[in-house]
């Protein structure tokens, strides 16, 4: 397919889903300056995604400043042009990389009244509400995948219309695809169980044969997490709830769904335990609370929190109308924030979530000697084989990590 017909196809595309004429006028704008570098340094106007890096070099010098870490924000919006080229040229649909408040999906009647059903069924499911509200995502960028193909009926799906999805996810990482994936399977099971489809294509989908342990889960070192810390003004009230939400993840391990659904009845003070049901495995959880994040939580709840009562959450938003913290804000603009003011060169970590944290605590507790099915009980994992992803870390470099509550009790 050449460049004329994947622009023109794009076009119709972008029009169809409603988008700006002067983000349209963008796009083409840059289309115009693909095509010309096609022309005169490839001779012809075939295109691919390796074309399309070349001309980002090229025309701005992306991978160069991308490597040396001066490519603007800006620039890399750019990445979204060559992408939305290639996905097109690839499966002649416009792919969903980035999602605007502007510009959401919209569904026909149909597809809308499949939407509301399917998501019925999953509040009625006792899946965490993360889980919930990945799969509905999931299902709506599946839903625009098959209007854009114009499969009108859920009926008319096939085993070549989910594989040819699937072929979209191409490149984003193995976690984001496994999410993809679940989330579909889950989306199929409940059309052929409500006879929306006549065959149980989920039994067919499966994973990639990439193991999840073969990805080594970034972590910490000492004076990283000493610096960010130091770096969070615990003089102010939203300094004092992150310190504490902080030291929950990376002293106790905490995942970021249980810290923010932490109430006041989860801290026994007299007994100095942290007890909870998970909110991503429904399992129950007691912990040792150490004297750093109790004061840590205690600082934040007398002098720190908002007064509101009509929740018992303990972490609050700190701005009106002070209610909990929700299930789609995962903190991780905090803690950039952070390690920004720390001077943390966040190329360094892959992962600068909360996630990374709860990382950190299992490697510190595995360098600890601490064995391994108690690992798995403090970091509540369904298994140890689970846990084990921790043993492919450096132990030497772990060596740095090992460190006592008492380092962050800083008065």
């Amino acid at each position: 397919m050449n460049f004329e017909m994947i622009t023109e196809g794009l076009k119709q595309l972008l029009q169809e889903n409603n988008y700006t004429p002067a983000t349209i006028h963008f796009y083409e704008r840059e289309w115009s300056k693909i095509q010309s570098f096609l022309t005169e340094e490839c001779g012809n106007t075939d295109y691919d995604m390796e074309r399309g890096l070349k001309y980002l070099e090229n025309q701005y010098g992306f991978i160069t400043k991308y490597n040396d870490g001066t490519l603007s924000q800006q620039r890399v919006q750019l990445l979204r042009v060559v992408h939305m080229l290639e996905d097109y040229r690839l499966h002649q649909v416009l792919t969903r990389r980035y999602y605007a408040s502007k510009n959401p999906i919209m569904l026909n009647a149909y597809y809308s009244d499949v939407s509301a059903d399917y998501s019925k069924c999953l509040d009625s499911t006792d899946l965490s509400m993360s889980t919930i509200e990945h799969y509905k995502g999931i299902s709506l960028v599946f839903m625009d995948y098959l209007q854009q193909r114009k499969i009108e009926s859920t009926m008319n799906i096939t085993m070549d219309t989910c594989n040819s999805y699937l072929k979209t996810l191409a490149g984003y990482s193995f976690k984001t695809i496994e999410q993809n994936v679940c989330g579909i399977r889950h989306f199929l099971r409940f059309l052929y169980s409500t006879g929306m489809l006549s065959a149980d294509y989920a039994v067919k989908i499966h994973m990639p044969a990439v193991s999840k342990s073969a990805k080594i889960p970034s972590a910490w070192k000492l004076d990283e997490l000493k610096a960010m810390l130091s770096a969070i003004d615990r003089n102010s009230p939203i300094g004092k709830r992150d310190y504490a939400m902080i030291l929950l993840a990376c002293i106790l391990g905490l995942r970021i769904g249980d810290i923010k659904n932490l109430r006041f009845h989860n801290f026994n003070w007299e007994n100095k335990k942290l007890s909870l049901i998970q909110h991503k495995t429904h399992k129950p959880l007691t912990l040792p609370m150490p004297d750093a994040v109790g004061w840590a939580v205690i600082d934040y709840i007398k002098n720190g929190r908002p007064q509101y009562y009509e929740t018992d959450h303990v972490f609050l938003k700190h701005m009106p109308p002070f209610d909990p913290i929700g299930n789609e804000n995962h903190m991780q603009q905090q803690l950039v924030r952070y390690m920004r003011k720390a001077g943390i060169d966040q190329r360094t970590k892959k992962h600068s979530g909360f996630h990374s944290l709860r990382h950190s605590a299992g490697s510190m507790l595995l360098e600890m000697e601490i064995p391994l099915p108690i690992i798995t009980d403090i970091l509540g994992h369904s298994a140890s084989d689970v846990t084990a992803v921790y043993l492919k870390t450096d132990l030497k470099k772990l060596a740095e990590c090992v460190l006592s509550p008492e380092d962050f009790c800083h008065e």
